[in-house]
């Protein structure tokens, strides 16, 4: 989870919503499958992939409206948290 002094997003419908619009146009999730891997959406608030050995090659996360509602920082939240 995360750090007490970060923020946190909450996992409900309406952000996993959100998220799909973003994540699966994402580089990263296209270039390694992110759908078969678990968590498969809402990175920023389930944790990072588990997926192993992804590549950084592109990152939506400061695109997408939950980055901005939640204050967050960084991106890539399917590689790391």
């Amino acid at each position: 989870m995360f750090e007490s002094n970060k923020p946190t997003v909450e996992d409900t419908e309406e952000n996993r919503a959100i998220c799909r619009q973003y994540c699966k146009n994402c580089q990263n999730y296209k270039k390694h499958n992110l759908e078969q891997f678990q968590p498969n959406e809402l990175f920023c608030g389930c944790g990072q992939s588990s997926e192993t050995g992804m590549k950084v090659i592109g990152c939506f996360c400061p695109a997408c409206p939950l980055f901005t509602k939640y204050h967050l920082r960084g991106g890539y939240f399917c590689v790391r948290r």
